[in-house]
C-alpha cells in the first residue's frame, strides 16, 4: 500500500516557486480542494491528478514515484 510523502511534495512545491495551494491548483488544472487534500495527505490522488501535479512542478518520473509511491507503514494488531 502507498501513501503521499507530503514532506517531499511540499518541498517540490517550494522548489517550483509556488507559494500557495491555490497557485499549485491553478497551474496543475486541478480543483483547489483536491489539491489541498493531496498536499496534506488526506487523500491519495488518481493517476491523472498525479500527472498534472508532476507537470506543474516539473518533476522527473523518479521524483514523482518517490512522492506518490511511498510505502505505507501499517501495523497489524492481532
Amino acid at each position: 500500500m502507498h501513501e503521499v510523502d507530503t514532506n517531499m511534495l511540499r518541498k517540490a512545491v517550494i522548489d517550483a516557486g509556488i507559494d500557495t495551494i491555490e497557485q499549485l491548483a491553478e497551474k496543475a488544472g486541478v480543483n483547489r480542494v483536491t489539491t489541498a487534500d493531496v498536499v496534506k495527505g488526506r487523500i491519495y490522488p488518481s493517476s491523472m491528478v498525479m500527472e498534472k501535479i508532476k507537470l506543474a512542478l516539473g518533476l522527473s518520473s523518479e521524483e514523482t514515484g518517490a512522492i506518490f509511491f511511498k510505502e505505507k507503514l501499517t501495523s497489524d494488531v492481532s
